[in-house]
């Protein structure tokens, strides 16, 4: 069935308000998600992985040992070690 009026210049200015209106919430979506995903980028922390990283296309190995982390402490040094682990004291001997 066909529409019984087929006026397109009174339809093409009744939906100009909403087609610009769509497309102003499409720039503003993508205004903010553009924002958001340079925020996280900014803000985001270097990956931490174990020293030695494989290499997916060939398999090989590679060393990437550091002497220190990023705030110069040694990653397996003293103060990142687990506490020793707790003993009961011992019970002396019943006197005879």
């Amino acid at each position: 069935m066909s529409a019984s009026e087929n006026n397109l210049d009174k339809q093409k200015r009744r939906h100009r308000g909403p087609l610009i209106g769509i497309i102003v919430v499409v720039v503003f979506a993508l205004g903010l998600l553009l924002w958001w995903v340079t925020y996280e980028v900014a803000e985001g922390e270097a990956p931490r992985g174990s020293d030695a990283q494989v290499d997916g296309r060939t398999g090989e190995v590679e060393d990437r040992s550091q002497s220190g982390s990023v705030e110069g402490t040694s990653p397996a040094g003293a103060a990142n070690s687990p506490a020793p682990p707790a003993t009961a004291p011992a019970t002396p001997a019943p006197a005879n």
